[in-house]
């Protein structure tokens, strides 16, 4: 909460010092024009006095001053002092407003709220460009993520190109800053910085701090793969080989590969590669895969591959196989249908 602690103390020093000071000056000029009244004037000539003096009116004066050298002195100084005091906190109140600061600080304190009460959601480190694809994917899919960015410039860019998404700006090494991203609530932290260090230092304090969610880092070669996993990460991704894998690919097999893409990109139907995990006791345990029903969860759902509790693959598993639970089935469909197919999947 730190950032928030500092947004609050800047709006106490440029704003609420200033109005605190015309207040003092008006409370002296009330108090000060009460006494020279006497008897004879009521508090309210007192206000009247002191609000005319302060905003430099020029109204009929309630209170005689004219025959009191005292009063008058009281008065210039009043005038003087509070005339300044005034100017000062307008000026400090719109130069406030205009620079945005005001504006940003409420907003980041609306968007502190959101990720306080965000559940199950997915902390992606670094708003880069592998970052950005990241979001990208996890936004098409209606999953709930919050982005941390070190460098001011880039989250602007990534607020503006995902207004739903939040974004903090701050260090992803920092523990403070996790917890700010709700990292204990999360299920899963993705780390796209491009610094093998940065990436070290965060994936070893996310797993720390969030030991059974999901942690997927970036990785500059295989090395730091290696050195990533074993710090924690549940999987280490190489751009550089993906790359090559993808450019080999569209070499040897550009159907397969134009497929996945039309099927990534596609905003009609949405189609994803998704996984459904089987838990013990659910609607889909000890089932078999003809007796499932993927009508029920969505037209055009359907079942590529099971992996079993072991880890061993079965792909287009025969309709006599049994779903057992702690299993996962690896389907294709949309968001909507894979939602309510983990839904069942879920224990009951």
């Amino acid at each position: 909460m730190r950032k928030l602690d500092d947004d609050l103390g800047t709006i106490g020093r440029r704003v609420l010092t200033p109005i605190a000071v015309l207040w003092f000056t008006y409370l002296v000029g009330v108090l000060g024009y009460k006494m020279i009244g006497g008897a004879k004037h009521s508090w309210l000539d007192a206000l009247y006095m002191t609000t005319i003096t302060l905003t430099t009116t020029g109204y009929r004066e309630v209170i005689d001053i004219t025959e009191h050298p005292a009063a008058m002195i009281f008065t210039i100084v009043l005038l003087l002092f509070g005339a300044t005091a005034v100017v000062m906190t307008g000026s400090m109140i719109t130069a406030y407003v205009v620079e945005g600061d005001l504006t940003a600080g409420f907003r980041r304190r609306r968007m502190q709220k959101r990720i306080d009460a965000m559940r199950a959601h997915t902390i992606v480190c670094g708003a880069g460009q592998t970052g950005t694809a990241v979001v990208a994917e996890l936004v098409q899919t209606d999953r709930a993520v919050v982005a941390i960015e070190s460098s001011a410039e880039r989250a602007a860019v990534f607020e503006r190109q995902f207004p739903n998404v939040p974004v903090m700006v701050g260090d992803c090494t920092d523990d403070e800053v996790l917890t700010q991203a709700g990292i204990v609530h999360a299920s899963g932290v993705v780390v796209c910085t491009d610094d093998d260090k940065v990436a070290l230092v965060t994936t070893v304090l996310a797993r720390q701090m969030a030991p059974k969610a999901r942690l997927v880092a970036r990785a500059a070669d295989e090395r730091a793969a290696a050195r990533l996993r074993q710090s924690g990460a549940d999987s280490a991704v190489s751009p550089g080989r993906i790359g090559g894998m993808r450019m080999a690919s569209e070499l040897l097999r550009p159907s397969v590969v134009s497929f996945l893409d039309q099927m990534l990109r596609d905003e009609n139907r949405n189609l994803r590669i998704e996984e459904v995990r089987v838990e013990q006791g659910s609607a889909l345990d000890a089932r078999r895969v003809d007796a499932l029903r993927l009508h029920e969860y969505g037209t055009g759902l359907l079942l590529l591959a099971m992996r079993a509790r072991d880890g061993a693959y079965v792909f287009n598993p025969p309709a006599d196989t049994t779903v057992n639970g702690g299993c996962h089935l690896i389907v294709m469909g949309d968001p909507a249908s894979v939602s309510r197919m983990q839904v069942a999947g879920a224990a009951s």
